[in-house]
């Protein structure tokens, strides 16, 4: 039996792969070992954040006559975060924006947001923004229950598009695969 993987937030998520991108390139300008401490030969942080997200690695240690891997080892994991990092930003991309329009529709419907219309309970708008961190505002007119303001449909909209922009501004500053 394998230990659960733990969700994180994407934003945290993104970030800590252009951390992880640069302490690669930290370590191959020093040519230093990756996968393994170059002196005692323990598993790496760099390892662990690979085998935790099921990534490919590629390792890299010289040292007291032992020789795993060639340096060609940073570019080739440096490269496979990006393209986690990448696939992640388009994936929440996409899903943000279907909420977007899901918004819009119910906008355009005048159904209520954050609570079930017909049930009062929680809908999946409250997900989707807890999961990102994203400060919700509900809005509920029916069966004598009055929560929030109209205001809210957009409200909740703009701030999705500006974890979209988010998403964008961390594509940018990771780049593009070589």
């Amino acid at each position: 039996m394998s230990l659960p993987k733990v969700n994180t937030n994407v934003v945290q998520e993104l970030q800590e792969a252009k951390s992880t991108i640069n302490r690669l390139q930290e370590y191959q300008s020093k040519n230093w070992a990756i996968g393994l401490n170059g002196d005692t030969f323990q598993p790496d942080n760099f390892l662990t954040y690979f085998d935790n997200r099921d990534l490919a690695f590629n390792y890299y240690v010289q040292n007291k006559g032992v020789s795993i891997g060639n340096s060609t080892a940073y570019t080739n994991n440096i490269n496979e975060v990006k393209k986690y990092a990448l696939a992640i930003v388009e994936s929440e991309v996409s899903a943000t924006n279907k909420t977007i329009s899901e918004l819009e529709n119910y906008k355009n419907n005048f159904w209520a947001i954050g609570l079930n219309g017909d049930s009062l309970q929680p809908d999946n708008f409250n997900n989707f923004f807890a999961d990102r961190n994203i400060q919700f505002k509900p809005f509920v007119r029916n069966k004598g229950v009055e929560i929030g303001q109209e205001s809210a449909y957009d409200e909740n909209i703009n701030a999705l598009r500006e974890y979209i922009g988010q998403l964008e501004d961390v594509r940018s500053t990771i780049g593009v695969v070589a």
